[in-house]
């Protein structure tokens, strides 16, 4: 079967796409990919027989800029409806972003069968539009259907399959990590991450917290993003004597899931769909910007479900901050629930089971 896939801009949209596509592939499958020429797919690149970047961006909010990126997603749409002939896809599945409007609009006006994956609590403006046309939207978290028509599946968001692989061999890769990075294996694990861009309020609440820290004798990870606070970081844990590694960016992340005892994190999809599958109690700082705050939604689902605990940016101390990682790390009953409950909410086949809907072999 031949497949079209859309969807990138940014990681939330982009390896969920990737999950899906390469699973595809692996079975036989061919796959047309549209992404866009300014997201983090024109430089991770896509493992895809045809790829197809567009110049596309949003439309609301934008003033005179906004009726040129109307005019680009229209001509867009008109170039991919002359396009998909020559590809003939049997089924179309777009993930969200600018360029899964005009592969969405050209799929159903040459009636090829659409599908919807919303990673968000929040949908986007993209897929609620579009899951009008679809004849599924697969659902990272069951409260986005709330904003969406037609069909829905609580399918979870498809990950990596190197992130579902290491979920299942977690104690393995959990003393190979812990020797690469030189820790002990006696000590507990903090990973602190805010997501493929990094977080700088979180950086900043780590370097005032550092002293703080100090006290619980634990060992650190922390990825900063491309960030002025990561030599900063560096030197506040070395001063503070926190055994600590500190990365920019961390490409087999799945790594350092298996050795977290606990993790501080933005409340991305994309990370808490691949948090979940270690069940690493966490705590998450929501991103307050982020469209339709849908990251604080995330969140407090999660913690609806006794699945994680958040707290929003302006209402965190760095004192507070230390306190809950402590009792993450140290509360053998707390971190027990919470593990136990965001393991029952992780979805490992989530890949496998919009594959098969998609493939015919079985009804949404």
């Amino acid at each position: 079967m031949r497949f079209l896939i859309a969807g990138g801009g940014t990681g939330g949209h982009y390896f969920p796409a990737l999950a899906v596509a390469s699973s595809l592939i692996e079975k036989g499958h061919s796959v047309l990919y549209v992404g866009t020429t300014n997201g983090i797919e024109n430089t991770l690149g896509f493992p895809a027989e045809k790829r197809l970047l567009l110049d596309v961006s949003g439309v609301v909010g934008r003033g005179i800029r906004g009726f040129l990126s109307a005019f680009k997603l229209l001509s867009s749409t008109v170039k991919l409806i002359g396009e998909l002939p020559r590809f003939e896809p049997d089924a179309a599945i777009v993930f969200g972003g600018y360029a899964s409007l005009p592969s969405g609009a050209a799929s159903y006006f040459r009636g090829i069968p659409l599908f919807v994956q919303e990673q968000n609590s929040v949908p986007g403006r993209v897929n609620r539009f579009l899951s009008g046309f679809s004849r599924c939207s697969f659902l990272g978290f069951p409260a986005a259907s709330d904003f969406l028509k037609g069909k829905t599946l609580f399918t979870g968001n498809p990950v990596r399959k190197e992130v579902v692989n290491a979920s299942r061999n977690r104690e393995t890769l959990r003393r190979e990590t812990l020797k690469r990075l030189g820790f002990s294996e006696k000590r507990k694990t903090l990973l602190v991450m805010g997501g493929s861009q990094g977080a700088l309020w979180i950086n900043r609440l780590f370097v005032e917290g550092a002293p703080l820290l100090k006290e619980l004798n634990v060992q650190i990870v922390h990825i900063t993003g491309k960030s002025k606070e990561e030599e900063k970081l560096r030197e506040v844990y070395r001063e503070n004597s926190i055994d600590a590694r500190v990365f920019p960016f961390y490409e087999r992340v799945w790594e350092l899931y298996s050795v977290a005892d606990a993790a501080v994190s933005r409340a991305g999809a994309l990370a808490i769909s691949e948090l979940s599958l270690f069940g690493v109690p966490t705590l998450f700082i929501p991103y307050p910007f982020a469209a339709d705050n849908h990251q604080l939604k995330n969140a407090q689902f999660l913690s609806s479900i006794g699945a994680a605990v958040y707290r929003e940016q302006g209402e965190l101390s760095p004192k507070e901050a230390v306190e809950i990682v402590e009792n993450l790390l140290f509360s053998i009953i707390d971190s027990q629930r919470l593990r136990n409950n965001f393991l029952s909410f992780s979805k490992p086949n989530a890949t496998e089971e919009i594959v098969e809907i998609v493939c015919g072999k079985r009804d949404c």
